[in-house]
């Protein structure tokens, strides 16, 4: 009974952050993302970005634009264009 439980527990928990997460994405979905403000976990949510670009992207901060993001070498031309509508930079 006691493993039962703690299984469904278990399974109770792994849906609840599933869903957590869904939720955070459909709303950072339609959200530009402020390149100075993001977060690791919030710039993995861009399509094409890896932990090791997003350190390099939070490392770099402060941007004026998010074009520095091609001029400072940190995603090559072709990476920033499928990103840059999702992307701003606020001062």
């Amino acid at each position: 009974m006691k493993e039962r439980t703690a299984n469904a527990t278990a399974a109770l928990k792994a849906d609840a952050k599933a869903a957590a997460a869904g939720v955070r994405e459909g709303w950072n979905r339609d959200k530009a993302l402020d390149v100075n403000k993001a977060s690791k976990e919030d710039l993995l949510t861009l399509p094409g970005m890896t932990p090791e670009k997003a350190d390099k992207v939070i490392a770099a901060c402060p941007y004026n634009s998010t074009g520095q993001l091609v001029t400072r070498g940190i995603l090559s031309q072709s990476q920033y264009d499928k990103i840059k509508a999702r992307l701003v930079a606020k001062p």
